[in-house]
This record gives C-alpha cells, structure tokens and sequence, in this order.
C-alpha cells in the first residue's frame, strides 16, 4: 500500500512538471538549491557562534587565561575564539600587529558570510523571474492553440493556461521562503560579528592593560 502512495506521489509530481512547462525544471533545481545553502548557512552561523562568551570571561577570571581558552577550543569554529585567538598570539608584536590580525581575520569571515547569503538573495530574486517567464511562455502556447483550433476546445486552452499559473505559483512559492531565510540569517549573522567584535575588542583591552601595568 505504501508503494502505491509513494508511486501516485511521484506521478501526480511529475505529472505538474510536465504541465508546468520546462520553465518549472529550473525553479525547482533553483529552489533545492536555494534551501541547501540556507541549511548549510545555519550550520555555519551554529558553528560561529561558538561557546558562550560569559563562560569565557568567567573561566578567565576564575582560573586564568589557559583555563578560558580551553573552554573555548571545545568549538575551534567560533568568531569570538578566532578574534580571541589573534588577540593572545600576536600581543607580543604590540597592538598595531593584533589589530591587524584582527582585521584580517573579520574581514575573511564576512567575506566568506556575505558569498552565501548574496547567493541564496539572488536565487529568491531570480525564482519568480522564471515565474514570469512560465507565464509568458504559457500565453503564447494558450495564444497558439486559439491560433489553430479557435474557442472551441476548453481542453486545449487549459493546457496553456496551467502552464501559465502554475509557474508563476512555483516561482513565488520558492522567493517567499528564501526570503526570509536570507533576511533571518543576515540578521542573526550580524549579531554574531557585532557581539564577537566588541567582546574581542574588550579582551584586547584587557591584555593590554595588564602588559602596561
């Protein structure tokens, strides 16, 4: 009985791919493509975000520099950990060097954010384009089939006119979500480098008041 269902709910599928005209192939390539990178953006921004920066300054004030770092490298991946790690490897060259490093290394990070993200914007952008593209295309088919065979044939006309609505449904239905997802992982991203920034740029005070005293 279950295969039967899962042959109807591939058939009934492709059966709206094929009405939907070639157009559709590309918006649904256009929307799995679209969610694998936003999946793959959370898990990033997951790994960024990296262990809790309270628990760092508390270990640091309890147990001391070693103790705080190590809490740290139990995730290798978090923002604040590699500011944080440019901070304790370069103060010995003076704060020109660690801010440098700093810079550098917030830089390839928004960089490698931004990549992603303007790719998952276009993708939402582009999907109801093709959309519309569908629909245009099932004009001219609905267009056509008057051309040939005139009023008479409602069976005819719908063909072109499916074609039509349900690209443009699909297309709409792909930018809505992506959408979104862009616009809550830009924000949430940019929570994460303002927070890590300024708790960096506190940790980096910390040291170098403690090399002057």
């Amino acid at each position: 009985m279950e295969t039967v269902n899962e042959i109807s709910v591939i058939e009934a599928a492709m059966g709206i791919v094929f009405r939907g005209g070639w157009v559709l192939a590309p918006i649904f390539i256009l929307g799995w493509f679209g969610w694998f990178l936003m999946i793959e953006r959370y898990c990033y921004y997951f790994m960024l975000k990296g262990k809790s920066v309270g628990g760092f300054w508390r270990t640091l004030s309890k147990d001391g520099e070693d103790a705080a770092f190590k809490k740290l490298e139990r995730r290798r991946y978090g923002y604040f950990y590699a500011l944080a790690s440019d901070v304790r490897h370069y103060r010995d060259q003076g704060p020109v060097a660690v801010r440098n490093a700093m810079e550098e290394t917030r830089h390839r990070i928004s960089v490698n954010l931004s990549k992603s993200l303007r790719t998952i914007s276009t993708c939402a952008a582009i999907a109801p384009m093709l959309g519309l593209l569908g629909t245009v295309s099932g004009m001219v088919h609905t267009f056509e089939t008057i051309q040939l065979f005139g009023f008479g044939n409602p069976v005819l006309l719908a063909d072109g006119i499916s074609e039509a609505l349900l690209t443009t449904q699909a297309g709409l239905l792909v930018a809505f979500p992506l959408m979104l997802a862009y616009n809550y992982l830009a924000g949430r991203v940019a929570d994460v480098e303002e927070q890590a920034w300024s708790e960096a740029l506190k940790y980096e005070s910390l040291v170098f008041e403690k090399v002057q005293k």
